[in-house]
């Protein structure tokens, strides 16, 4: 009796050396490693938002991804732990870029800062997930904990470092750069949009629709604590008509 033909796998085409065969081979490169985890994160991320925390396994994950259980286990020792790595795979571009911003121009970069919450809080994925955080985080207080410590933390900290430094450089009034503005600042920038999505509603229509309300939203802050908004830009005049 023959035995019956292996099927390719994703998982086979991210390691070079087999190229559909079934031969032995050198140890996956850092490059295939990461194009793997990347991938697995994304298969669960997907599993979640459709099914839930509490819907979803890590065999659903493993069958989906057309990976073994060793392999998840072998990154991660839970379905809890899988699910803290995919709410930071998810936020992780916006991290960085928020804790490396520099110094030279406050204000301006805190403006930077807070359009960038907007667009991951409106990002598909990063709404499913927070329906979750919603939805189960009473069940598993560990997964919301997780979050406000490894995520909002790390957002609110960098909004106020960027506050405390605006204050030092005169651009907002003194006694604004503190927990209570950076709360009332989420607030305004992301509360009612990120609502509205939730919700399953569109907040925007358009692009052009986002900036308009993030603009007139940042103004408003800008002149509550006290700093300065640009100029409007001067619009030419038109000849007079006969």
């Amino acid at each position: 009796m023959t035995s019956a033909k292996r099927n390719t796998s994703f998982l086979d085409m991210l390691n070079p050396c087999l190229q559909g065969k079934k031969r032995r081979c050198g140890r996956p490169t850092p490059e295939d490693t990461e194009q793997l985890d990347q991938y697995l994160l994304e298969v669960a991320a997907g599993l979640f938002v459709q099914h839930g925390y509490a819907g979803t396994s890590v065999d659903q994950i493993a069958r989906k991804a057309s990976a073994s259980k060793q392999t998840l286990y072998r990154r991660y020792a839970s379905k809890e732990d899988l699910f803290k790595a995919v709410i930071t795979n998810l936020t992780a571009s916006v991290l960085h870029s928020i804790k490396d911003t520099p110094l030279k121009n406050p204000l301006a970069e805190l403006k930077h800062v807070m359009q960038l919450l907007l667009d991951l809080s409106l990002q598909p994925m990063a709404l499913g997930t927070y329906r979750i955080l919603i939805s189960d985080g009473y069940r598993y207080p560990t997964l919301a904990e997780y979050a406000k410590q490894n995520i909002g933390g790390p957002i609110d900290a960098s909004i106020l470092r960027l506050l405390k430094a605006a204050e030092a450089a005169g651009q907002i009034n003194p006694g604004n750069a503190d927990d209570t503005t950076v709360d009332l600042l989420s607030g305004l920038i992301t509360g009612a949009a990120l609502e509205s999505a939730l919700f399953g509603l569109a907040p925007f229509s358009t692009q052009a629709e986002r900036k308009v309300f993030f603009e007139r939203g940042w103004t408003l802050f800008v002149r509550a604590v006290g700093g300065e908004c640009p100029a409007p830009p001067k619009t030419k005049a038109t000849p007079a008509t006969a």
